[in-house]
């Protein structure tokens, strides 16, 4: 939720729904315009690696691209224990092997933009 700040230095969070429903017409055309631009801009910026260490739907951790091998080592530490459990369960119940495969730990890879990278990935802490 962002923080908006008026001229006397007073600070409010609001959802962007309600701050948009505050708006005059031509403020929103420009607003429209300037998420546009910003949008564009940030859709044009290289792409970073987010090493991901998965197990199901879970991602157990997140690396910045030049944290390949912190990830590795995160997937070696946690692999044995979970694939011995979820090989003993396969074993009893014989459920589907493409199952099976996505509960097993691994290393997935995210490509995003730099401006995602920066704000959503890995935000500067304040």
């Amino acid at each position: 939720m962002p923080e908006i700040k008026c001229e006397h230095g007073h600070t409010m969070r609001v959802g962007t729904d309600q701050w948009v429903e505050t708006l005059t017409l031509d403020q929103l055309r420009y607003a429209r315009d300037q998420m546009a631009l910003k949008i564009q801009a940030a859709e044009a910026q290289p792409k970073r690696c987010v090493w991901r260490v998965c197990r199901g739907g879970l991602a157990e951790g997140n690396y910045r691209e030049e944290e390949f091998e912190k990830a590795a080592d995160h997937l070696v530490r946690v692999f044995k224990e979970h694939f011995v459990e979820e090989a003993q369960a396969f074993v009893k119940r014989h459920y589907g092997t493409l199952r099976f495969e996505r509960e097993i730990p691994h290393i997935a890879v995210e490509l995003v933009t730099q401006f995602e990278y920066d704000n959503e990935w890995f935000p500067a802490k304040a």
